[in-house]
């Protein structure tokens, strides 16, 4: 015995011992150390390049970008070691505690306790280093973050010269005219040495190209303005969503058109070799200036509609709705060339003082043409009848107009004493905050109106809708409901970070959030992932669909062919779809990485809770679990409860709707079908009785009123013969004898009927016989007398 005992400890001892060696892949350890000693010395260099004094914002977000991806890749190396260190601690909890007290432990059970801790040591040193590497990032982060702001704030109330010193202007004079110097001299050199290996027949391919685009574009344009007339009918008025779609399709065309001009072109110079990266830069900014002031233009256009009132989205006249594109793009012109020229004055090391002038013009120029776009979109009287009384769009920025001009006003205020840079901030992102809102309230509207549209019954979406769900309306109305949702949200969380970087939050500040949201939250020993969460929803939704489709399945092949009991295959349908709902729920919770000894611990949290508030829910539930097993109620039966009378229609978790007779839902809870007292007329067969209640005068032949009313009752030929019916003389009433015909039916659901066909075959007999039925004047007068 002790020979096998020692045997079986040495097989043990070596079995642990293999499982880790072989419980992971040491060159993942041998990996992340490296990653940490590479990880600690980009760290420390990028945080002695913050502490250099001097540093440009440019570099502060570079420095801020690098301080990220040392995060990120922290992140992941930490995560590289949950597995191992899992591993190892599994493999200690299977060796169970070490013996309490001074209780002697094998000796090959306490070396492999010592090697498996020696080695979850090992990988808990890497793991402590990463999370030190993670917490210095964040907190240089927020460094380089403080920096940056108090230099931004630095800058931007700067003191300068007035608008009104003419030194500003002469200097400005001064830095246009150096950098027109420099600009010739950049082209000049840029020639001489890229025109010596040119190719001029490349070169020349450059306008053929631009001749062949126009060509195309106005052919295209042709067509589509054909189809439109064609298809859209010219004088037909257009619908809501037609005019929207209308600016989202010409935006995107122009979007389209602008990448098919320029990057031909771009392409061309850099095959041709003239694509220096001087020139590179001149090429750039010119691009991006009519790349931009088109497209600006463009969406105003199409919102104004200059002559097509019925296109029209905005509440104004013929005059200002061709005035208003204009502006438009005059106002993004200034906006976007000073930005490149200042970018261009920089890369050709212009002073400073030169370019303070070009964005102090800027900025006046563009509170000018704000002014009077702000005047151009006023409300203005009778032009909502020119409209016929279509919708106009963009009304709510009347609400914005006192604080537009407050702002405009500041900004002339900042000019005139000198805060160029100030009023040059604010004229910049006033301009571009319009435009960006003017897009996303479209977009909004629009999705609204394509909902609206797409599921109206009549049209052609609609139709492929219903016939492929099978919704119903209440459905479809739900459905246009989470869509109209979803995409106000993702309109939301794509305006809200291009706003805050109008307004000095760089998109760095965004990646820094977005990947600790991607990493997940640490909640205790539960990380919420937001992948994982996705990833669970996906997982739920696919298998609550798949649920429904075997369920129909199931009920189509195999409950409908078969002759089950219709309660028997409503229990059965009911309990498969719980499971199978059960089922998706808990795949979609370990994807989340869920972990089931969490549940418990909530299961026990939940516990306490039951006990408190939730005990009648649960009370419900359970009881909804009882009808569908022990089934005293099945769907379809006919049953009576103190709260009213009618027909099981559906058996949910909590509740059982009953529809009474008259069309009213009746929802009661579970607990109370299970404890309460019951009436199933149904409940085992459908056979039922009913009684039939006649009254006929004393003078009547009681024996042959009797004869007759069997034989009534037996005629009929939904009255069962077992049990056979009877005609009782019930009691000799205060006007008449009353009698009662008792007979059964094999469908309860059809003694209404069977009773009132018996009512109107007793009149017609009692007509032929002269038996007479007591009435109400019959009874008064007999009273009286």
């Amino acid at each position: 015995m002790r020979c096998g005992r020692l045997i079986l400890a040495v097989l043990g001892a070596l079995w642990l011992t293999l499982g880790v060696a072989l419980a992971y892949d040491e060159a993942i350890v041998a990996a992340v150390e490296r990653a940490v000693s590479r990880l600690s010395l980009d760290l420390k260099t990028v945080e002695t390049g913050v502490g250099q004094s001097g540093a440009s914002d440019e570099q502060l977000s570079q420095f801020r970008d690098q301080v990220e991806d040392i995060r990120t890749k922290a992140v992941q190396q930490t995560g590289s070691l949950a597995g191992p260190i899992d591993e190892v601690s599994q493999q200690i909890g299977q060796l169970g505690p070490p013996p309490a007290g001074n209780s002697p432990e094998a000796e090959s059970l306490a070396a492999q306790r010592k090697l498996l801790n020696d080695e979850l040591s090992r990988l808990l040193g890497p793991k402590s280093q990463l999370d030190l590497i993670v917490v210095g990032a964040e907190q240089l982060s927020g460094r380089i973050s403080s920096i940056q702001r108090d230099e931004f704030v630095k800058r931007i109330f700067e003191g300068n010269r007035s608008v009104f010193n003419p030194y500003l202007w002469y200097d400005t004079g001064l830095g246009l005219g150096l950098l027109y110097t420099r600009i010739d001299g950049l082209l000049r050199n840029w020639w001489a040495e890229a025109g010596k290996t040119v190719s001029l027949l490349g070169l020349s391919l450059i306008p053929v190209y631009l001749l062949v685009f126009l060509a195309g574009f106005l052919l295209i344009r042709r067509v589509i303005v054909r189809w439109a007339t064609v298809h859209g009918g010219a004088s037909r008025t257009p619908n809501e969503i037609g005019r929207l779609w209308r600016v989202a399709r010409g935006m995107v065309v122009t979007f389209a058109a602008l990448v098919v001009l320029l990057a031909p072109i771009y392409l061309s110079f850099e095959n041709i070799g003239l694509m220096t990266p001087r020139f590179a830069l001149i090429f750039n900014a010119l691009s991006a200036v009519f790349f931009v002031t088109v497209f600006n233009y463009m969406l105003a256009r199409l919102v104004a509609a200059p002559g097509e009132v019925a296109w029209r989205l905005v509440n104004i006249d013929d005059k200002a709705a061709a005035r208003l594109p204009l502006l438009a793009g005059i106002a993004t012109f200034v906006s976007i060339g000073n930005e490149n020229l200042i970018k261009v004055a920089d890369a050709l090391y212009l002073p400073v003082a030169y370019t303070v002038g070009h964005a102090a013009l800027a900025a006046l120029l563009i509170l000018i043409l704000l002014s009077l776009m702000i005047l151009v979109l006023r409300n203005q009287a009778g032009i909502t009848v020119q409209l016929g009384g279509r919708r106009t769009y963009l009304n709510w920025a009347r609400n914005f107009a006192f604080l537009m001009w407050l702002l405009i006003a500041l900004g002339f205020a900042a000019l005139a004493f000198g805060y160029l840079s100030f009023a040059n901030y604010l004229a910049q992102n006033l301009l571009k905050t319009s435009f960006l809102l003017v897009a996303l309230v479209l977009l909004h509207h629009l999705s609204d109106a394509a909902v609206s549209e797409s599921f109206y019954p009549q049209s052609s979406f609609g139709r492929v809708l219903r016939s492929m769900t099978g919704l119903g309306e209440r459905a479809i109305e739900r459905v246009g409901l989470l869509f109209r949702t979803l995409v106000d949200i993702l309109l939301l969380l794509a305006g809200l970070p291009a706003l805050l970087a109008f307004w000095t939050v760089t998109w760095v500040d965004f990646r820094s959030l977005m990947n600790t949201v991607a990493q997940g939250l640490r909640i205790g020993e539960f990380t919420l992932s937001p992948w994982a969460f996705v990833i669970g929803i996906m997982i739920l939704t696919v298998g609550v669909i798949l649920t429904k489709l075997v369920i129909r399945w199931f009920d189509k092949r195999i409950l409908s062919e078969s002759r089950i009991d219709k309660g028997v295959q409503d229990s059965l349908r009911t309990g498969a779809s719980y499971a199978g709902y059960a089922l998706a729920f808990i795949v979609a919770l370990t994807a989340g990485g869920v972990q089931f000894s969490n549940l418990f611990i909530i299961a026990g949290a939940l516990g306490v809770g039951i006990g408190f508030g939730l005990q009648s829910i649960v009370n419900n539930f359970v009881s909804g679990l009882i009808l569908l097993v022990e089934r005293p109620i099945r769907v379809g039966d006919w049953v009576a409860l103190d709260a009213g009378e009618g027909l099981v229609k559906r058996i949910n978790v909590r509740s059982t709707e009953i529809e009474s007779f008259d069309a009213c839902s009746i929802i009661v809870p579970n607990s109370s079908l299970v404890t309460g007292v019951v009436r199933n007329w149904t409940h085992g067969d459908t056979m039922g009785r009913f009684a039939v209640a006649v009254t006929v005068d004393y003078g009547s032949d009681s024996e042959a009123v009797r004869d007759l009313l069997l034989n009534t009752a037996k005629a009929h030929p939904k009255v069962l013969t077992f049990p056979e019916p009877m005609v009782l003389l019930l009691r000799f009433g205060p006007y008449g004898l009353d009698f009662e015909i008792k007979a059964s039916v094999a469908d309860i659901f059809e003694g209404g009927i069977v009773a009132s066909d018996l009512r109107y075959e007793i009149l017609r007999l009692f007509r032929e016989k002269g038996i007479t039925i007591p009435h109400a004047v019959a009874l008064i007068q007999t009273a009286q007398k």
